[in-house]
């Protein structure tokens, strides 16, 4: 049974060589696929270890879409952070009995060979679901019948901000007897804006959902994020453009707009160390797709600055200013803005102060060996 919210939107539905043409004029909001679908949709996706809080909240998300993530599911992390970010992340994963591998390397190219080989081992009738661990894909109640015509579904992302645009932590997801709408992830972020592919001009359209096989039984594979081909030649092309390079009687249906909760307190140091991945890579290869990514990294970095009254980073009063004056945010309903106290700003910046580092241990043989402290359980258990 499809459980549905009639919505005045529209799918579109194109392929590589035609323009979008409009199919259908009503949209409407699959809230959990039938069985008989959710058996043939698997889920795959590469993550940092330090973003665990999020991941308790996306993978409760995707569960309740009816996908069967201890069956069908798989998840790679990337062991950026160290022991305790790891293991944390792995309780989450364990407590959804979802398979994961970890990975010391990360980069577009690991993710992408890690994705490929996950779908090259589905059965031809499978679908896939690949989202980063920021992204909540969204599906129309026409996805059945997508499905049933062996098209791909794509959506926009929109991106979620805080309302007193700062980088804010994000609450853990309580357990189900005590949730809330005030602890749910979209009202912690309730502005929907368009920063990514308005203030960063880049390709904001992304795969939701992906066949395994096209009509002629040639296996889809990811060349880039946005892009996919059939066959066994390999293509790479600098230009982001959403196409299905060599597939046969594959159409692309544009759906619902994805969720795209990517501006937390974690932002910063993930974006220094995407920086700092591809600086590298800049230098030992020289590839354009290598320099145009430090570039988006770079200026994305560049939007955000440290605040020392909120002790917390916030957006540059530029990139506020272009973003309400451009109107690439949607205007809050006046009943939200109440539910939230006015925002705070430090008009004149500094910068983050540097960690302090750990004190060596003491050589006099005077003073007593300190106790060591008494160990303390998580406070944030991951959600049952």
């Amino acid at each position: 049974m499809k459980h549905c919210l009639l919505l005045p939107a529209i799918v579109y539905a194109y392929n590589a060589s035609t323009p979008p043409t409009k199919i259908i004029t009503s949209n409407c909001t699959l809230q959990r696929f039938p069985p008989i679908y959710a058996n043939r949709v698997h889920f795959f996706s590469f993550v940092a270890a330090d973003l665990y809080h999020l991941l308790g909240h996306a993978l409760r998300y995707y569960r309740h879409l009816g996908l069967d993530l201890k069956n069908q599911g798989q998840v790679w992390v990337h062991n950026a952070s160290g022991p305790v970010a790891l293991e944390k992340t792995l309780v989450y994963l364990r407590r959804y009995e979802i398979r994961y591998k970890v990975s010391n390397e990360w980069s577009s190219q690991t993710k992408r060979e890690a994705a490929n080989a996950f779908l090259l081992s589905l059965p031809n009738d499978a679908w896939l679901v690949y989202p980063d661990l920021d992204e909540f894909f969204a599906f129309p109640c026409e996805v059945l019948e997508i499905m049933d015509q062996g098209g791909l579904l794509s959506g926009q992302m929109v991106d979620r901000v805080a309302y007193d645009w700062h980088l804010n932590s994000l609450r853990p997801l309580p357990r189900a007897a005590k949730i809330t709408n005030h602890s749910s992830i979209d009202y912690q972020f309730p502005r929907s804006c368009r920063l990514t592919g308005g203030l960063l001009d880049t390709n904001v359209n992304k795969y939701t959902l992906v066949p395994a096989v096209d009509s002629n039984g040639n296996r889809l594979r990811y060349i880039n994020a946005h892009s996919v081909a059939c066959g066994d030649r390999r293509r790479l092309r600098h230009v982001h453009a959403q196409k299905a390079t060599g597939c046969e009687g594959v159409s692309i249906y544009r759906g619902p707009d994805v969720a795209h909760y990517g501006f937390t307190k974690i932002t910063i140091p993930v974006l220094e160390r995407k920086l700092a991945t591809y600086k590298a890579l800049a230098r030992t290869s020289g590839e354009l797709r290598h320099r145009d990514a430090v570039e988006h990294y770079r200026k994305l970095r560049e939007s955000f600055e440290y605040c020392p009254l909120t002790k917390s980073y916030q957006f540059t009063r530029r990139a506020r200013r272009l973003l309400m004056r451009k109107r690439y945010c949607d205007p809050l309903p006046p009943h939200l803005e109440r539910d939230y106290a006015p925002s705070q700003f430090c008009f004149e910046p500094t910068k983050a102060p540097r960690p302090r580092p750990t004190p060596r241990p003491s050589s006099s043989k005077g003073k007593a060996t300190p106790r060591p402290r008494p160990f303390v359980e998580d406070d944030d258990p991951p959600d049952e």
